[in-house]
């Protein structure tokens, strides 16, 4: 018998964690069971985004038990806790907060807010989807 393969640890990270990382984890939930997936932002908006929870509800995809952090929630702890992947959704101009490990793959989605562009809601669901399917 091989031994148990170690799932790849991915953190989507944005701004908030109220709209696209929370997307991010509940699409990769259900889409990558191979992945250990969590989500948060580099401040924590302190709710989600219900516009976002509705559309992703629609869909098929839990949000069961998620809720806005931030990165250094003890849930998270922080960009140095082994991370495989960091996948960031194109909302942190800055970069993030500070520098995970470099052996850390970083991405940047490059994704609209669909808090600040309700009408890009769809699209935006749909790109997280393509991209969650993507990560290797």
């Amino acid at each position: 018998m091989e031994p148990a393969q170690r799932k790849r640890r991915v953190l989507f990270v944005c701004s908030h964690n109220s709209n696209r990382s929370i997307a991010a984890e509940a699409i990769a939930r259900k889409l990558r069971p191979d992945l250990d997936v969590h989500s948060a932002g580099t401040l924590s908006a302190g709710s989600l985004n219900p516009v976002m929870v509705s559309a992703l509800e629609g869909r098929g995809f839990s949000t069961e038990g998620m809720f806005s952090k931030g990165i250094d929630d003890d849930t998270v702890k922080g960009l140095n806790n082994h991370w495989d992947v960091i996948c960031t959704m194109g909302c942190l101009a800055k970069g993030l907060p500070y520098d995970p490990p470099s052996s850390t793959e970083v991405y940047d989605w490059g994704l609209p807010d669909p808090a600040a562009q309700p009408e890009l809601l769809d699209m935006v669901v749909e790109k997280v989807i393509e991209h969650v399917k993507s990560i290797k």
